[in-house]
């Protein structure tokens, strides 16, 4: 399974290899998900590190955690499940990125660019899943996701390949 993930404004895209036989479950969820090219936006993460991250169509379900890790290396994709109230951004409803506003529950995907912990300074762990790499086009789109700490969220499309 491969994916495309696109920063139309910034003109680049890359390619994704998911990890379905190390993480199946989440991978064959994500890719349900994309059925048709998800448009939506991605902001640059607050305290994890040097990754952008966006939100998913909801699957409907939980999906496990499945080839977990703490820290992703530069160009690994890692896919986040939270229920509703669970992140700090559903405390708002009037959040700019916010699935549903601040009721419903996060699928979000993070790219990850350069070197992220997800242990966090204050030792409380963020636990997701690892699920691809950027096999293809990985320069041109971790320089983009560096400029959104600047400019801040900007437009994404996520298609399959």
């Amino acid at each position: 399974m491969k994916l495309v993930v696109e920063l139309p404004e910034e003109r680049v895209r890359a390619t994704v290899t998911m990890f379905d036989d190390l993480a199946p479950d989440v991978c064959r969820a994500i890719f349900e998900s994309v059925r048709m090219p998800v448009r939506t936006r991605t902001a640059h993460a607050c305290f994890d590190g040097h990754s952008v991250y966006c939100f998913l169509p909801p699957f409907g379900h939980a999906p496990p955690i499945q080839n977990s890790t703490m820290r992703p290396a530069p160009g690994d994709v890692m896919f986040f499940y939270a229920p509703p109230g669970k992140f700090a951004w559903m405390a708002s409803e009037e959040d700019r990125l916010a699935p549903d506003g601040a009721t419903g529950s996060a699928y979000e995907l993070s790219f990850v660019y350069g070197p992220v912990d997800l242990l966090h300074s204050i030792g409380q762990a963020q636990f997701g899943s690892l699920v691809g790499h950027i096999t293809d086009g990985f320069e041109p789109f971790a320089a983009a996701c560096a400029d959104t700490l600047d400019r801040g969220t900007t437009p994404l499309t996520i298609s399959r390949s």
